[in-house]
Parts: structure tokens; C-alpha cells; sequence
């Protein structure tokens, strides 16, 4: 659910890359900002890469990256574009339509590409998966998702147990604000910060979030800690399942914050709930099962969270490749198992780098361009690549000092199941197959604003 985050995922190459031949930033219609590059002799139908940024909780005030691996696709011949999206926070309400609006104006400056091939982490690479199976792009022969948060709706299951545990563990030190009924546990509009980043900045989250420290003690050294705090602190991290501080302050941060947002937004949920608590077990902790708030969603909000969010593998004959860090407490592996499940095993390559410690999406340089070259060859007719291959191909591009190391594919991996670490739900909302804000059926939607941006954006000119 995070920008991700490149752990230094500069390309060196051997030999000199050409600066773009051209480059292009500006403001679309939306009001979302763009950024286009394209090589040396890049023509209408040759391919064009487009990069899904991840989740940014700050007004986007420049021009959106356009990844770790810009350099090497530039010089192999790729065009890149990408849009910094229309919405802050969960933004694939609109990220469809947004990167159906930046198609148009890379088609406007520069002819239709013969191909896309969607790359991203995190929400990007959610977001690049769900490109693989849109209407309205040029043909998708192959897409590389990182750490990507394909467990869809269903990541935000483990923020509201996060969110209304904090209230039972926390209720007599640390409380937090409460939001407008009929739901408390979600923040209104004014009293979330804008500012936020991706949120995997501790110190600037945790100072936002002042009664999680009074609660927990999280941002002191154990020793300051009363024995109170540290008990608190003990157990929401053990019903969270999440074993690093760090990453404890991410995810509550996520469950307080951005989980309200989406709830929130007047161009997401706009005040209706698509949680339910009702029934679920959380007798791992009694204390918790005996006084958390018990809540049903509304099945209107359910089902469009799903259609946004979820996505189906219904993506023709493209070639998936998408890789996880093994520890990651932010987007966890097994939403990994959400690809699988849904994905043809010849039309797939899911892979798990093994860490020592955790991080989310903290592949190495040579990891990340092993992955990407792997995918390239296989799209372009080789054989499909085996983990053992990316490993052997990751081991040879630092042998000829191409990218830096560690090389730590690991073919005998396993995953945890996904419903072993975020709590199954009762019963499954029916899932409703929608890939845009224009596409979703308007039977189950409730009347709407008009769709605007959260986060207003200044005109900025193009380059």
C-alpha cells in the first residue's frame, strides 16, 4: 500500500545511457501531473513502459518520478510515462482513468504506442496488475508488479481490526480523535494531515500521532517505556502480527489515517462503511474479542471497494512477473498468493527474496533488474523463467558489475496464507468486476458528488 520504495535501485551501467530525446511534463486535464521520456529514435509502435507510482499522502507538487529502472529502459529502447493520479491516499478510484488520460496525452505528443508494459510497487504494482486486465490500452504483452498489494480490498481488513483493537487496548491512555457518527473510528476530512508522504517516515507519522506514543510508548527506548505502555504496545503488535516497531507505527498510521481518508472522501467512499467486524473471530487476544466494536458494512460500499480494488487475472495471454521481500509487515507476501490464485501458472512468475530483516520492497539493484530482463526475454518469446533463473541471471549481472547485489531469489519459498495473518471475514461480498470510475455498474452505487480531487493542484507548465 506503499510509495515504493527503491532501497537504492539506481541502474550502473556498463556502458554510457543516452539522456531522453525528448521529455515532457505538464498537467492533464484532471489536474493530475505527468512526466513522459522517451530514447533516441522511438517511433509510434514501439513500446512505452507506464510506471504506477505507490501510495503518497502529499499533494503532488511536481512531476511523478518514473522509476528505479528508467535509465535501462530508456537505453533498451522503452518509452516511460506516468501520472502522479488525481487522488491522494487508496487511489484507485480514478488511477484507470488517470493512466487512460496520460495514454491520450503521450498519444497526443508523441502516436500510439504498439505496446504498454505496466511496472510498479506496492499500490503501483496493484495498479500495474490491474492495467494488465483494463480496457481501453494498447496490447499488454508482459507487466512487472513489486511487492504489490494484490490482496485488493481485502488489505484494508487488517487495518479496521488495527484500528478498533487501538480503541480497547488504548481506552484509558492515548485515545484518539473520533470522527463523525456513524462512524467514530474514522477521522473526518479536516483532521487528517495532507502531508504525510508514504507514510514510511516513523518520526514524521509518529509526531502526528501523538496518542499512539502516549498509548504504547512505540517512538521511546524500551528502558523509558512504563510497564503499562510496554504491555499495550506487546499486545496490538501480537494481534497485528507484526514483530518491527517501525513498521507497527506504518501500519497504524495507515489504519488511522489513510483508512479514513478512504472512507472519507467525498471521490472515494464518501462516508459509507465496506467493513464488517460482525462475527469475525479475534479470539487469539479475549480481551480484544470481548469489547471490539462490532460493525457490518454496507454492501454498496463493500462491493464497489472490491471493484476498485481487486484484481481477477484477467489479463489475455500477458506474462506476470511480480517478486515480494520475504518480511515485509507493510504489504505482506502473501498477497502474493492473490496472483497466484487467480493467474494461469504458465503466464506467471511469482518469486520471493529472501531478507534478513524486514523492509518493504527492498530488492537490491541487480535483484530488481534481474527481474525486469527476465520478464523482457519471456515476453519476447524465451522460455519462462524458474526463480532458480532469476537468481542465476541476478548472479550474473553482478559478476559483469552491471548492478549491485545481493542475489536472494529462493526458489523453496513459501508464503503464509493470507487469511492466517489478516483475519477471514464471515462471509465474502460478491464481487463486482468494475476497472474504472466509469465502468462500475451504477445499480450499486449510491447517489454521488461529483468526483473531485481531494488534494486541489496548481497549474504548472511542461518542459
Amino acid at each position: 500500500m506503499l510509495k515504493y520504495r527503491t532501497a537504492g535501485l539506481l541502474v550502473l551501467l556498463m556502458a554510457s545511457v543516452p539522456l531522453a530525446a525528448e521529455e515532457f511534463t505538464g498537467q492533464a486535464p484532471s489536474g493530475a501531473r505527468y512526466h513522459i521520456e522517451t530514447p533516441d529514435g522511438w517511433q509510434p509502435g514501439d513500446a512505452l513502459v507506464l510506471f504506477q507510482h505507490g501510495l503518497d499522502f502529499s499533494p503532488a507538487e511536481d512531476a511523478p518520478g518514473l522509476g528505479p529502472l528508467k535509465s535501462l529502459m530508456l537505453s533498451e529502447g522503452y518509452a516511460i510515462a506516468a501520472s502522479s493520479y488525481t487522488q491522494r491516499g487508496w487511489a484507485l478510484f480514478t488511477a484507470l482513468d488517470d493512466n487512460r488520460e496520460l495514454l491520450g496525452v503521450f498519444e497526443q505528443k508523441l502516436g500510439t504506442p504498439g505496446e504498454i508494459v505496466p511496472f510498479g510497487g506496492s499500490l503501483g504494482g496493484l495498479t500495474a496488475l490491474k492495467l494488465a486486465e483494463a480496457p481501453g490500452f494498447p496490447p499488454v504483452h508482459g507487466a512487472y508488479a513489486l511487492c504489490p498489494a494484490a490482496a485488493g480490498a481485502r488489505i484494508w481488513d487488517a487495518a479496521i481490526d488495527a484500528r478498533l483493537a487501538y480503541d480497547v487496548v488504548c481506552h484509558d491512555a492515548g485515545e484518539l480523535p473520533t470522527g463523525s457518527q456513524p462512524l467514530p473510528w474514522a477521522l473526518d476530512l479536516d483532521d487528517i494531515p495532507d502531508d504525510l508522504g508514504d507514510l514510511l517516515d516513523q518520526a514524521l507519522v509518529i509526531e502526528s500521532l501523538v496518542p499512539l506514543n502516549q498509548c504504547t510508548g512505540v517512538n521511546l527506548p524500551a528502558e523509558l517505556r512504563n510497564d503499562a505502555m510496554q504491555r499495550r504496545l506487546d499486545e496490538l503488535m501480537a494481534f497485528t502480527h507484526i514483530s518491527d516497531e517501525d513498521f507497527f507505527v506504518t501500519n497504524m498510521g495507515y489504519a488511522i489515517y489513510v483508512m479514513s481518508d478512504l472512507v472519507r472522501a467525498p471521490d472515494k467512499l464518501d462516508g459509507r462503511n465496506p467493513f464488517t467486524t460482525a462475527s469475525v473471530d479475534y479470539s487469539s487476544d479475549p480481551a480484544i474479542a470481548a469489547g471490539i466494536a462490532r460493525i457490518s458494512a454496507d454492501p454498496a460500499a463493500a462491493a464497489e471497494l472490491h471493484a476498485v480494488s481487486d484484481f481477477h487475472g484477467e489479463v489475455g495471454s500477458a506474462k506476470i512477473l511480480s517478486m515480494h521481500t520475504s518480511k515485509d509487515q507493510l504489504v505482506i507476501p502473501s498477497n502474493q498468493q492473490f496472483v497466484r490464485n487467480v493467474l494461469p501458472a504458465d503466464q506467471l512468475v511469482s518469486a520471493i527474496v529472501d531478507e534478513d530483516t524486514p523492509t518493504h520492497c527492498g530488492f537490491t539493484d541487480a535483484e530488481g533488474v534481474a527481474g525486469w530482463e527476465a520478464l523482457r526475454a519471456w515476453k519476447e518469446g524465451a522460455e519462462q523463467p524458474s526463480v532458480a533463473d532469476l537468481q542465476q541471471q541476478c548472479e550474473a549481472i553482478v559478476a559483469s558489475a552491471a548492478a549491485e547485489g545481493p542475489c536472494r531469489f529462493d526458489a523453496a519459498a513459501e508464503i503464509a496464507p493470507f487469511d492466517s495473518l489478516v483475519r477471514a471475514r464471515p462471509a465474502a461480498t460478491p464481487l463486482v468486476r468494475g476497472h474504472s470510475t466509469h465502468a462500475r455498474p451504477s445499480a450499486l452505487l449510491a447517489p454521488r458528488p461529483s468526483q473531485t480531487s481531494a488534494t486541489p493542484r496548481a497549474q504548472t507548465s511542461e518542459r
